[in-house]
């Protein structure tokens, strides 16, 4: 599938996605962001929260623009291509998943969420058990981050919303080869009682269920764009690079190369986007851990694939195409990688 085979509205999600994440500063501000451990830009969220990029999913009834699945995939390609360091992916699913929370306390979130004075993470695996609870990487844990997280102990499904900076929350951060972040979160028992109730019952089951695959889904479609950006700033290289009195582009050798990885590339966005399309709670599951298994593995294969292009020179931190491949490694990780999401696939086929 091309880009030519979106939505009209997925299209110009992705157009501007590109334009503001190009315009905003790309590898350049992310590099210098990688380095600023733990801080967000909020300047640059604030026009990300003008733009409505937080409720692409959501619900029009709770002021949403409801633009489904592939205009949310055509977000995280678009800004992702130019290394977009915000923690935009996770919001956006955040966002979705607060607006099919009919509770108070919910869309008390989601308002704090479009007014860009709250973050929204939903947490996955989640399924807490009794407090004290330690959740492990857990991602994007900004200031004024609040967590969504799923609870079945008491017998009945649940989703309650902790703030990282709540009394008898601890938390432990770490920055990825990216500059993205990781934490270990801690919650007390006190804190866990505390936390408002958001969702519950069988429809807040089936909204973290939609949460967790749109999420995967997000997170294939970040790659696709990774790759396909870096695979493209390659090529342009090997026109430029001579060897023997040649561009290196010309050896037979590397076109293969570089026409496998533009293989790679088409195959794992089709798979993304025929999952947008996958309809019923099973076969969106399913088709969901493909492109995320698909991507995975065809993201680190090109960026690794485009820094040996580049030589000695892609194997200095100095070079933009090292970026992508960092960026590439921590998406893939994100939700489990190609190994991870094949155990799962086998699982929902079995049942």
């Amino acid at each position: 599938m091309t880009h030519a085979a979106l939505g009209e509205s997925a299209r110009m999600i992705l157009d501007s996605a590109l334009e503001f994440a190009e315009g905003s500063g790309g590898a350049m501000r992310a590099r210098a962001m990688r380095d600023k451990f733990a801080q967000l830009d909020q300047r640059t969220w604030q026009q990300i929260v003008g733009l409505g990029w937080p409720l692409v999913a959501v619900a029009e009834e709770h002021g949403g623009l409801n633009l489904g699945l592939d205009a949310m995939a055509a977000l995280a390609e678009g800004t992702s291509r130019m290394l977009l360091p915000e923690p935009l992916l996770t919001n956006v699913v955040g966002a979705a998943l607060l607006s099919a929370c009919d509770s108070s306390a919910g869309q008390e979130i989601l308002a704090g969420l479009v007014q860009g004075q709250r973050l929204a993470v939903p947490v996955f695996p989640a399924l807490a058990g009794k407090a004290p609870l330690l959740l492990q990487h857990v991602p994007d844990c900004y200031p004024g981050t609040t967590l969504l997280i799923a609870s079945d102990s008491s017998g009945r499904f649940c989703i309650r919303a902790v703030a990282i900076d709540a009394p008898g929350v601890k938390l432990t951060s770490a920055a990825c080869v990216d500059g993205s972040v990781l934490s270990e979160v801690e919650i007390g028992a006190a804190a866990w009682q505390l936390a408002p109730v958001v969702a519950d019952g069988a429809a807040a089951r089936a909204a973290f269920a939609l949460a967790h695959d749109s999420l995967l889904i997000s997170y294939a479609a970040a790659l696709v764009g990774v790759m396909d950006e870096a695979l493209q700033q390659t090529i342009d290289y090997l026109k430029v690079r001579q060897q023997f009195g040649s561009p290196i582009g010309a050896f037979q050798a590397l076109q293969h190369r570089a026409a496998s990885c533009h293989v790679d590339i088409q195959a794992a966005r089709a798979m993304v986007y025929e999952a947008c399309k996958a309809t019923g709670a099973a076969s969106r599951a399913r088709a969901a851990v493909t492109a995320k298994a698909r991507a995975s593995a065809a993201g680190l294969r090109v960026t690794k694939e485009c820094v040996q292009f580049h030589g000695a020179i892609g194997f200095a931190d100095e070079h933009n195409i090292g970026l992508y491949l960092k960026k590439a490694m921590v998406l893939a990780a994100r939700l489990g990688g190609e190994v991870q999401q094949r155990v799962r696939y086998a699982r929902l086929l079995a049942g």
